[in-house]
């Protein structure tokens, strides 16, 4: 792949894309394995629609923080900062993928599209403006993770759990709070000029917020389990617990925490998320 195919790559961050994995999380927990064929096409659409609007969020967020990523010793290395890929190609490619994502989504249902949409409204407001507002900036991160989880309700024609969006929300802050951690670190002067926000936050403050997002997360995913017609799920606890422990451990012995990045390489989390999946399965499949 050529350098200028590989940096039109690079804008669209297809590495961020696992998030959009939560679209399938209603499937999984909402019908029985031997259904699970009969909604695969619209929710691998669904996670499609995502990834391309996800994509041209993460394109407009570069091209409105290309002046601020300069300053930053990894974002600078990005298309748009270091002058790869011009501010007019990268808004013409995310305007084409953003109309591709509303097309596809459109093309499911009425309902995803209205998701979608929001999802996409929410991004913009982020960009321009909650990013700038402590505590709202991290709640817009966390909205944007349940929508998901949203777009793959609608997809398979179920309602959301309060388990479900309780334990997504709290767990989707913890690792908002755990980057914005490692984003006051990573620049401890010039944090501010990168990101406003991070001059209303303290190290402190945050550690006490991430210690509250995630035991409101495992006190109430401990209740979903106990909950759930499948009486295997409570065994995926301590693999939840182990999860977030060591995401944690991270953020506060090992000076990581971009949740993008760790989530996919850390191999002790990889490992919790394999055993994690294989139990969900063994649990589902035994009935």
């Amino acid at each position: 792949m050529g350098g200028r195919a590989r940096d039109l790559v690079a804008l669209l961050r297809p590495h961020q894309w696992v998030k959009n994995l939560l679209v399938f999380i209603p499937l999984v927990f909402a019908h029985p394995p031997e259904r699970w064929g009969d909604y695969a096409l619209p929710v691998m659409l669904a996670f499609l629609a995502f990834c391309l609007v996800a994509s041209s969020v993460y394109i407009l967020n570069d091209v409105a923080d290309r002046e601020a990523d300069r300053l930053h010793p990894v974002k600078s290395r990005r298309p748009i900062p270091r002058g790869a890929v011009s501010v007019e190609q990268a808004v013409l490619l995310a305007a084409f993928l953003l109309v591709a994502g509303i097309s596809v989504a459109e093309a499911v249902s009425g309902r995803l599209l209205v998701v979608v949409l929001l999802y996409f409204a929410n991004n913009l407001l982020y960009s321009f403006w909650l990013r700038n507002i402590p505590l709202l900036d991290v709640f817009s991160v966390a909205v944007g993770f349940l929508l998901r989880v949203y777009a793959g309700a609608v997809a398979v024609a179920v309602p959301v759990s309060v388990y479900l969006f309780l334990t997504v929300f709290f767990l989707a802050l913890f690792f908002a709070l755990g980057k914005r951690r490692h984003e006051l670190l990573l620049l401890p002067e010039q944090a501010s000029h990168h990101r406003k926000v991070l001059r209303m936050y303290t190290v402190y403050y945050l550690d006490q917020l991430m210690l509250i997002s995630a035991t409101l997360a495992l006190v109430v995913y401990t209740l979903y389990t106990i909950q759930h017609a499948h009486p295997g799920m409570i065994y995926t606890v301590p693999v939840a617990v182990f999860g977030i422990f060591r995401y944690y451990h991270l953020t506060h012995n090992l000076n990581r925490g971009e949740p993008s990045d760790d989530l996919l390489t850390d191999p002790w989390i990889l490992a919790a998320g394999a055993v994690y999946g294989g139990v969900v399965l063994w649990s589902l499949w035994r009935g």
